[in-house]
């Protein structure tokens, strides 16, 4: 609804046929999230929001539906008229754009609201990192609602980041405008545990009757209901049907996933067709990388997706609009009805669902999958100029393992993954092979040297391990992208080719590159806190594809070559994890020794 009396009265006046409209749509198939009926329809709006609809099949009139009171009347052309698609978790720093140019790639999708979650950027900058994707967001044709980051670090005394976010931070970034609640809340043990930081972190929300973002993978049974009390309410880390089942049961919002590196709807959706209606129940994007923005879509995606594992499209299009908006509570937006956010989509084909019309408060800002509303420019940011990759280059040597032994063979925990989509590792044993004191991965079977250095000022802060099933076939990939710490993290089979990649990314500011036979393949610099660029979206989404090439001919073959080092350092997704602590064991929350002494 209009913030103020008076633009409430003026609604009113629209509504009641007293005043002039700025727009009538005629002749759309309105698509009605309620009720699940599509019919004919005629649609005014006021001011930015909807005050009147008229569903033509039943005889209703329209205010406006001829002069003088429209100012401008648009035909539908028979096309399907949707509410803006909402998306109910996102990291814009994943797509590796600016706000405004996040906003330029999704909008002729169709995404019109963002719930948007930027810890990556608090981990590497805290509050001048926050205040960064905050007033970067202002101003735009988009409605980009910030959530205040929850964990930073994601896991205290496990990985060192750029920041420590305590209650007090946080309420300040709750204080801002636009600011709609609080973040994933990762560290479920430490709520569960009633640990006094995470505990004051949640309580900052509360008090305001703000949302709590939650985040818990695999949490079942006592342990959920602990952290259900305790103040989250959705979760966006769901992979299996029985989990969805169960954590839909108990009232958490699922936000089921559909990004560039988890695609969970086909495993979620069918599992819980059968619910009546089920409220709590969304559609996000978390991380999604710019070709796939660009050319598959945004939510819009989530939504074919949706009516693919066998929605019905007004079912689909529920999931990323009411329920979203409703899980949030942002109860103007969602829906095609009187009194809401005139956020409204013109689509041909709701199979495909690719809008021909995108409007954000009444007005056109997108048609035929170009931008017709201008992006701002960007304001004089410093952050966008500041290196934030805090290391002196490394030589090969920083690269070997030093070993309890001079020479013979030691036992060593080794991170293994079981195939190239897995995101999930495991830490396994092996007898591996020790020379002049340096650990030897030669004898082994895809052995690779697996590093992560602190960036963000502590450089005595590292760890080097093994890893296996990683993908590559020789040289190696470094990247800055590296969730959540976002530490420059190393996979090389080569370790001059690990210094090469590396150093190329202290020069740059950060990103991700790839070396092999001592020559750089391909380099993605990202240079706003090592995980943003500021070229136009289209430039962005060609070197990232000239990356992903360059991976591919290293042996990554994966779905998602790009993103695959982006998870190694990810300490709350079970098993095992690595990070400039150590080998993590996500599932105890504790750090493991490298090498088990023999008994």
């Amino acid at each position: 609804m209009p913030r103020t009396a008076e633009e409430r009265r003026k609604l009113v006046e629209a509504a009641l046929g007293r005043r002039e409209l700025d727009c009538l749509l005629e002749n759309v198939r309105l698509v009605n999230v309620f009720t699940g009926e599509i019919y004919p329809a005629r649609v005014g709006i006021y001011g930015g929001f909807i005050a009147h609809v008229a569903a033509e099949a039943d005889g209703g009139g329209c205010a406006g539906d001829t002069d003088p009171y429209a100012r401008e009347v648009l035909d539908g052309k028979n096309q399907y008229l949707t509410p803006g698609l909402i998306d109910s978790h996102v990291h814009i720093e994943s797509s590796m754009m600016t706000p405004g140019n996040f906003a330029a790639t999704v909008l002729p999708h169709g995404t019109t609201t963002a719930i948007t979650d930027p810890h990556e950027i608090a981990n590497v900058l805290g509050l001048a990192g926050v205040r960064y994707m905050h007033r970067a967001s202002r101003g735009l044709p988009m409605r980009q609602y910030i959530l205040a980051p929850s964990c930073v670090p994601s896991v205290p005394g496990l990985e060192t980041t750029g920041a420590e976010f305590t209650a007090e931070e946080v309420a300040e970034i709750l204080d801002w405008e636009g600011v709609i609640g609080l973040a994933e809340v990762m560290d479920f043990p430490g709520v569960i545990g009633g640990g006094e930081r995470m505990q004051s972190i949640v309580d900052e929300a509360l008090r305001r009757n703000m949302f709590v973002q939650g985040h818990s993978p695999g949490l079942t049974g006592r342990e959920l209901s602990a952290y259900l009390c305790a103040g989250p309410r959705s979760d966006h880390e769901i992979r299996e049907a029985a989990e969805a089942r169960e954590k839909m049961r108990l009232g958490m919002t699922v936000d089921a996933r559909e990004s560039s590196i988890s695609r969970n709807l086909a495993d979620i959706l069918p599992a819980v067709r059968d619910f009546y209606a089920p409220p709590n129940l969304t559609l996000c994007t978390d991380d999604r990388e710019p070709a796939d923005l660009l050319h598959e879509g945004s939510v819009n995606h989530a939504v074919r997706r949706a009516i693919e594992e066998g929605l019905t499209p007004p079912q689909a299009l529920r999931l990323a609009t009411l329920h979203p908006a409703q899980s949030v509570g942002l109860n103007h937006l969602g829906a095609v009805a009187p009194g809401y956010a005139a956020d409204l989509l013109l689509i041909c084909d709701l199979q495909q669902m690719e809008p021909q019309t995108v409007m954000v408060a009444g007005e056109v800002v997108a048609r035929n999958g170009q931008m017709t509303a201008a992006i701002p420019e960007p304001g004089d940011f410093a952050t966008e100029r500041r290196n934030t990759v805090h290391l002196s280059h490394l030589q090969p040597g920083d690269f070997s393992i030093s070993a309890p032994c001079e020479d013979g063979a030691v036992t060593t925990r080794v991170l293994a993954y079981a195939s190239e989509e897995s995101l999930s590792a495991v830490c396994q044993q092996m007898q591996l092979p020790v020379r002049d004191g340096e650990l030897d991965l030669s004898a082994g079977e895809d052995l690779h040297y697996v590093a992560v250095f602190n960036r963000h000022g502590a450089p005595e802060n590292s760890f080097i391990g093994v890893i296996q099933g990683f993908g590559i076939d020789g040289g190696a990939v470094a990247s800055t992208v590296a969730h959540d710490c976002h530490n420059l993290t190393v996979v090389a089979s080569d370790r001059r080719d690990a210094a090469l990649a590396a150093n190329a990314l202290m020069d740059c500011g950060g990103g991700i590159a790839c070396a092999r036979d001592g020559e750089i393949l391909a380099l993605l610099e990202l240079p706003v806190a090592g995980l943003i660029s500021t070229l136009p979206p289209s430039e962005l989404a060609t070197r990232t594809a000239r990356l992903k090439d360059a991976l591919r001919n290293m042996g990554l073959t994966g779905t998602d070559p790009l993103l695959r080092i982006a998870t190694l350092t990810l300490a709350v997704i079970p098993e095992a994890k690595i990070t400039d602590q150590g080998l993590v064991d996500v599932n105890r929350q504790e750090l493991l020794p490298l090498f088990i002494a023999e008994e």
